[in-house]
């Protein structure tokens, strides 16, 4: 069953107290409407009744698709995996479920979509760096993000959005399938069998992986800034008053940007649960714009940051919760009419809705 939340949450417009609706466990196959919400990017929306503020409140979350066989956890902001390292064992009937943790709203997206079209995200991953590597290379530019849009087996395609530094619109790159295929053979190659526990499967992952395969080891560690290797020399005593330095010349200090809208504020905020007191103080921040400039996708700012801490609850709580399901649960049809895509020549339209 999918686990509702109601919060009390302190209005950044008006003031005014409200309850937020909020979920800690999303079941897709008991509720398809949420399933839903999340690709309509919508669930996380959240309008205060008083005024009509209108803010996205990103928070923990399990999603789970019992007949697909994947968990994707979210912990807003930037996750370390080693907090969800070694959940699974305490739950072995979870083995061979397919297990993400990821860290915005839009990789939740991205994930969902991957499974549901039956691909291994491990491979997409693969294929997605090696295109934005070439993107790169031909534009000259830094490509800041890039999701997965949508594949076509038949017609020997995949597809994914870029979005390049200073251009306002994606950037679309079709590959052939095969490419896909490849890619899946690499990973299943070198990477243990997938669903022993729950991955941070991202550039970073991907990046990894082609080390791997290209020099048969794990990649090393960023080296060290010189000045960390080596303990600065004691200066020389002076015996004559140091002669004041020369004002250097400095460009005009830019304007300060203007601060962001405050956050929706809990009475309760306080009180945190043992699986997030281990987040930075300026993470345990709720991620609350105007709906005109904040919209849950890849075209605004990925990772959202987390909601104040009161809304998680231990990993292994909320995936205890998520399991302890009758078998029976009568299942509920499945509107896909929001995944289909146009046929043609032309590429298809990206899934992530940009």
């Amino acid at each position: 069953m999918s686990t509702e939340i109601k919060k009390e949450v302190k209005c950044p417009g008006c003031g005014a107290m409200s309850q937020a609706r909020m979920w800690s466990g999303i079941n897709a196959e008991v509720n398809p409407n949420l399933r839903l919400s999340v690709l309509e990017e919508s669930l996380f929306d959240w309008t205060c009744p008083h005024c009509g503020y209108q803010a996205m409140l990103a928070y923990p979350c399990l999603y789970h698709d019992k007949s697909r066989r994947f968990m994707i956890y979210i912990l807003p902001g930037e996750p370390d995996p080693k907090k969800a390292a070694g959940i699974s064992a305490q739950f072995p009937q979870l083995r061979g479920v397919r297990k993400r943790v990821t860290g915005s709203l839009a990789t939740l997206k991205e994930k969902i979509l991957l499974f549901e079209d039956g691909l291994d995200d491990r491979a997409a991953e693969l294929v997605k760096l090696l295109l934005a590597l070439v993107l790169a290379n031909s534009t000259g530019k830094r490509v800041e993000q890039g999701f997965y849009c949508t594949c076509d087996e038949e017609k020997d395609r995949i597809g994914f959005s870029f979005f390049v530094e200073g251009e306002e619109e994606p950037v679309r790159r079709m590959t052939s399938f095969a490419a896909y295929r490849q890619a899946l053979a690499i990973a299943e190659s070198i990477l243990p069998p997938d669903g022993d526990d729950f991955l941070l499967v991202n550039e970073t992952f991907a990046r990894a992986l082609l080390y791997r395969y290209r020099h048969g080891g794990e990649m090393p560690e960023p080296a060290q800034p010189q000045a960390e290797q080596q303990a600065p020399a004691a200066p020389a005593p002076q015996t004559t008053p140091p002669e004041p330095e020369k004002e250097q010349q400095t460009a005009p200090a830019a304007e300060p940007e203007p601060s962001e809208p405050e956050q929706p504020e809990t009475p309760e905020q306080t009180e945190t649960s043992p699986a997030e007191t281990a987040q930075p103080a300026d993470e345990a921040v709720p991620q609350s714009q105007p709906r005109t400039e904040q919209i849950l996708g890849p075209a605004a700012d990925p990772v959202a940051k987390p909601v104040a801490e009161w809304v998680a609850k231990p990993v292994a709580e909320t995936i205890a919760e998520a399991i302890d399901e009758p078998e029976d649960t009568q299942e509920t049809p499945v509107d896909f009419s929001i995944l289909e895509t146009p046929t043609g020549e032309e590429p298809p339209e990206n899934k992530m809705g940009e």
